[in-house]
Parts: C-alpha cells; structure tokens; sequence
C-alpha cells in the first residue's frame, strides 16, 4: 500500500510543515503576545483528547 517512497515523502513533508508551523507561531508571538496567552493549555487538551481517542478505541475495537 505505502512504497518507500510515500513513506519518505510523507517524513519529509511532515517534518518541514511542522517546522514551518513553529517558525510562523514563534513569528507571531514576537508581534502579539497577548494573543497567545494560554494556548500552551489548548494544545495539551488536544493531545489529550487524541490519545483517549486512540485508548479507547484500542480497548473496545
């Protein structure tokens, strides 16, 4: 299904698209911090969600 191939491209997309994401987030919260207060909170409630997503559906699958 995936040859090696997509699976580079996927690593080497992931990788500049994330890091291009921190480069524009860290931009940004030079030019408005106070935009930015808290989302540290936001991102760690996602990632919680995603992972009792993962668990239960690992559980009851």
């Amino acid at each position: 299904m995936f040859t090696s191939g997509r699976i580079a491209f996927i690593i080497f997309f992931l990788i500049l698209f994330i890091g291009y994401l921190i480069y524009a987030y860290r931009k940004d919260i030079k030019k408005n911090p106070t935009y930015f207060k808290g989302s540290y909170k936001i991102i760690l409630a996602l990632i919680g969600i995603y992972l009792c997503y993962f668990i239960l559906t690992r559980i009851f699958y």
